[in-house]
């Protein structure tokens, strides 16, 4: 799992920010937390998930690139629609892998 150097979060998650962080690199679920990364279709732009499915070892060993941290899934919608804003307004466009830094698929 790897982390986006500029992390969107939340004004809940920006205080747990790094304990977040260690939880989810162990593998430990969080009952609120949800994780956005880049989508793992290259047709997408973001998948969002449940922190709880990191509990499952076949997924937790995916190539994950999180690029944000809400808590609950209201709040990862609206962070998501902040981060497509962000981007438009941005680059012009909805390159959401290169502004990330992530070219490849």
């Amino acid at each position: 799992m790897q982390w986006a150097e500029n992390l969107y979060l939340t004004d809940k998650t920006a205080k747990k920010k790094d304990k977040i962080i260690r939880k989810a690199n162990r593998g430990m679920g969080m009952v609120s937390i949800y994780l956005i990364t880049l989508a793992s279709n290259p047709e997408n732009l973001f998948d969002i998930f449940h922190a709880a499915h990191l509990k499952q070892s076949a997924f937790y060993k995916q190539d994950l690139f999180v690029v944000g941290i809400a808590s609950g899934y209201e709040e990862a919608l609206e962070l998501v629609q902040r981060m497509v804003e962000d981007i438009y307004r941005k680059t012009g466009g909805f390159a959401v892998r290169e502004y990330f830094g992530r070219t490849e698929n």
